[in-house]
This record gives C-alpha cells, sequence and structure tokens, in this order.
C-alpha cells in the first residue's frame, strides 16, 4: 500500500489551527464596535423611559437646571419688575414644561408662568416653611433662588417647579454601560478559548484511541483496527497503522501456514525415516555375524553409530515439533532435584569411563524441591550429558555441582573443553540446546551458560522464587 503525500493543505491540522487564529485576530476590530452597541442595546432594553425622556425634553439633570436658575437669579440683580418678568418669559421658552413664578419682598406673588391656584397671591412665613417643607425631594422638582443671588439683596426670590418625568434622571448606583461591554468581551474571548479547546481535545481524543489501539491486543495478540478519521495528518497516521496491522495479520497467518507446513514435513519425515533405519539396523546387526575383515568391522561399526546418531537426530527433530507446537505434555511436580541429577549421573557413568572422562559429582544430601516434569527434567540432563561428551570430551571432566545464583539455588553443569566459541569436529543443528531451552521453559526453569577456553559452566535455576524449597 502507497500513501500519497499530502497536497491538499486545507486539510491539515496546521491549516485548522492557523484559520482559528485568523479569526480571532481579524475580527477584533468588527467585535469591538459589535460589542459597543450590544451594550447600547442592552440598556435601552433595560431603560426604555431613560432614552425616551432624553430625546423628548433634554432639560438635563436636576445639578444641570439649578445650575442654570441661580445663575439667572443672580444676574437679576438690582433689576426693575419689567426686567425680572422678562427674565422668567425667556426662562419660560427654555423650560416650558416648567411653572415659574416669583415672589417680591413685601410676599406678594408677582408674575406666574401659567397661572396656578395652588400659589398663595400674598406669602407668609408659615406659607413659605410649609412650601419648603413640601418641596424638599418632592414631584415636581422645585428650585427656589434669591433674585440678586442671595437674601441682602432685598428683591425677592423666584421659582421654578418641574415635573421629574421630564429630567435626565442620574442614578449614581446605577452601573455604566461598560459592565455589559466587558461581559460581551468575556463572552468573545471565551468563545475563542472555547473553539481551542474543542480543536486540542479533538486531536487528543484521537492519539488516545491510536494509543489503545497499539496498547490493547485484540484475540490474536495483535494489535486492534482503528477507526480512520479526517484525512488530516493524525488521519494519514491512523491510515498507516491499521495498514500496519494487515501487513502483521498478513505475515502472522503466513508464519502460522509456514510453521504447521514445517511441523507437518518433520512429523512425515521423522516416521518416513524410521522404517528405512529400522532395516538398516537389522541388517547391520546381521552383518555383523558374519566373517569380516578387521576393516570391514570398523566399517560396520562406523555405519552402526552414523545410524544411532541419525536416530538420535530424528528423536530431537520430534520432540522439538512437539514442544514448539504445545503438544508435549507435561506434568509438573514436587520433586527432588537432587535424586533425578544423581541417577541420571549414575546411568551416564559407563558413558564417561569409555570416552576418558571423570565425573565429580558433589551434590549436597539435603533434598532441593522444584516444581517439575521428571521425564521432561530427565531429557534435558540427557541433552547436555550427551552435549558434553560430544563436543566437550578433550577436557576428560564433568563436574556436577550447585551453586547460589542470586536468589536461588542453581545446578551447575561444568566442563573442561575448549569452550562453546571453538569450532567442534561433532558440530550439529543445534537442536539439543534448543530443547533443553524449550523444556525449561515449560517447567519454569532459567538456563545461563558461562564459556571461555578453559572450560564451560550451564547453571540450572527457577525462573520465579516460589519453585523452591
Amino acid at each position: 500500500m502507497r500513501f500519497r503525500p499530502v497536497r491538499k493543505f486545507r486539510k491539515s491540522l496546521l491549516t485548522r489551527y492557523v484559520l482559528i487564529l485568523v479569526i480571532a485576530f481579524v475580527f477584533i476590530p468588527v467585535l469591538i464596535p459589535v460589542s459597543f452597541f450590544a451594550s447600547w442595546s442592552i440598556n435601552l432594553l433595560m431603560n426604555p423611559g431613560h432614552l425616551w425622556q432624553q430625546t423628548k425634553r433634554p432639560y438635563g439633570t436636576g445639578m444641570d437646571i439649578e445650575t442654570t436658575w441661580h445663575q439667572a437669579a443672580a444676574g437679576l440683580k438690582g433689576a426693575s419688575v419689567e426686567t425680572i418678568d422678562g427674565k422668567l418669559k425667556e426662562l419660560k421658552k427654555r423650560y416650558p414644561d416648567a411653572a415659574l413664578y416669583w415672589v417680591d419682598t413685601a410676599g406678594q406673588t408677582r408674575l406666574q408662568l401659567p397661572e396656578q391656584g395652588t400659589v398663595p397671591k400674598q406669602w407668609s412665613l408659615e406659607d413659605t416653611i410649609a412650601f419648603m417643607k413640601q418641596r424638599v425631594d418632592a414631584d415636581p422638582f422645585t428650585v427656589v433662588a434669591f433674585i440678586g443671588g442671595n437674601e441682602r439683596a432685598k428683591q425677592g426670590f423666584m421659582v421654578l417647579e418641574l415635573p421629574r418625568k421630564f429630567m435626565v434622571i442620574q442614578d449614581v448606583d446605577r452601573q455604566s454601560d461598560s459592565r455589559f461591554y466587558g461581559v460581551f468581551l468575556a463572552i468573545l474571548l471565551g468563545a475563542f478559548v472555547l473553539l481551542s479547546y474543542l480543536f486540542f481535545s479533538d486531536i487528543r481524543k484521537r492519539l488516545l484511541r491510536l494509543e489503545a489501539g497499539m496498547t490493547r491486543p485484540g484475540p490474536d495478540g495483535l494489535p486492534s483496527l482503528i477507526h480512520e478519521g479526517r484525512p488530516d495528518e493524525i488521519g494519514r497516521l491512523e491510515q498507516a497503522f491499521n495498514h500496519m496491522v494487515f501487513e502483521l495479520k498478513d505475515s502472522r497467518q503466513r508464519e502460522s501456514e509456514e510453521e504447521e507446513l514445517r511441523k507437518s514435513l518433520i512429523s512425515h519425515l521423522s516416521h518416513d525415516l524410521r522404517t528405512p533405519l529400522t532395516v538398516l539396523g537389522s541388517h547391520l546387526y546381521s552383518l555383523r555375524q558374519e566373517s569380516l575383515s578387521d576393516q570391514g568391522r570398523q566399517s560396520l561399526t562406523l555405519m552402526e553409530t552414523k545410524i544411532s546418531d541419525l536416530s538420535g537426530l530424528m528423536d530431537h527433530l520430534l520432540s522439538y515439533n512437539l514442544l514448539s507446537s504445545g503438544r508435549y505434555a507435561m506434568s509438573l511436580e514436587r520433586l527432588d532435584v537432587m535424586r533425578l541429577v544423581r541417577e541420571s549421573a549414575a546411568a551416564w557413568y559407563p558413558v564417561w569411563e569409555k570416552a576418558g572422562i571423570t565425573a565429580d559429582v558433589e551434590l549436597p544430601e539435603q533434598p532441593l524441591y522444584w516444581n517439575i516434569d521428571a521425564q521432561g527434567f530427565r531429557r534435558v540432563l540427557d541433552n547436555l550429558f550427551q552435549n558434553l561428551v560430544r563436543h566437550a570430551g578433550s577436557g576428560r571432566y564433568a563436574g556436577i555441582t550447585v551453586e547460589p545464583r542470586g536468589d536461588a539455588i542453581a545446578l551447575v553443569i561444568g566442563d573442561r573443553g575448549p569452550g562453546m566459541e571453538s569450532a567442534s569436529a561433532a558440530v550439529g543443528a543445534g537442536l539439543g540446546l534448543q530443547i533443553v531451552d524449550l523444556l525449561l521453559r515449560e517447567m519454569g526453569l532459567t538456563r545461563d551458560t558461562v564459556s571461555t577456553d578453559e572450560g564451560t559452566k550451564i547453571y540450572i535455576y527457577p525462573s520465579i522464587k516460589l519453585n523452591e524449597s
């Protein structure tokens, strides 16, 4: 499967994130005035009468009206009655919704704009005090100013009464429009943060899904296929991962088929070769009964040896075939390893003696218990002893003892041969050691080999401490 390079830049993760940044920066000049407008609209909805009052009668706040009224009164210092009346008429045009009048020093009400029945014609001290008490924080809004600026001018006072609905009410407790502007900016910033979070959250989710597919094998022991998302960088990685899984499954299937073919071939060859070997062995036995020359007897002995080696090789092949396919029957029991080693060594004494090998067996009297299969462990010892005779017989020594190996007690089989790195005349396919390793693995044991040109030591000990006594 071939992967084409990414040519559509718009499908890239980098493109998507750059687009988010561009949207954020490009829309800032647009979003700021939009925020102002939105803030103004919210304030308009919350205070609809406030804007209507300003547009219908822009009289300003109470402070503005009071300042204007006092300035006008102060400007009438020493003015005549006609001048005062004219000033009030002028102010009436400015405040058409207000009631204006003035009172002279004798307490007589002069010009009223418009005429009002509630205003006394002649003011007494009680009327003045009652009027002042009624107008404190009341509706209409009332402003009283001494004509001439103060009471020393002795020109009386002038009054303005304006219904509060025509005024701009200044509420110091009400927050300004900036609070809504800040809210909208916070919403916009939150939207950008949310988009960034969703972008990276999607990437994280897809990477975790890919990690799960890699680390959680399926029923066949291989990584599981994952769902392929968008065709961006991660999507192509998912596609490559699925392609790798398909290749692994195909390779595993081919390997399994080849393994089955090999096992079948070994099994059939082993069985097919045993019959002619048995026939050859019987004929060699018959030949030995005949009178032969010394050279003929030597050739006969050599043929018997090679047939025995070939028979042993087939045994190895069958054992290896059974072990590698998991069909080798084993029954683990708690057995004394020292007893099994002594029995196997006793069986091999004649062979070692014939080969001129001195056996040095130093095993402790106390038993050493491991969870092992008796037949399988004897097979391990037989293979190791046979290798010692074949490849290390020149050392004329076979040592069997026990030594500490880490936290375990190890069985040690040593020789004084040329070492495993040197060339041997009896070199074979190495099936003996492979069978040893497979048997030891099935019994929970480990083999360590230390080999030099002065000899080889093989350590056998439990892989887990629970196997020991």
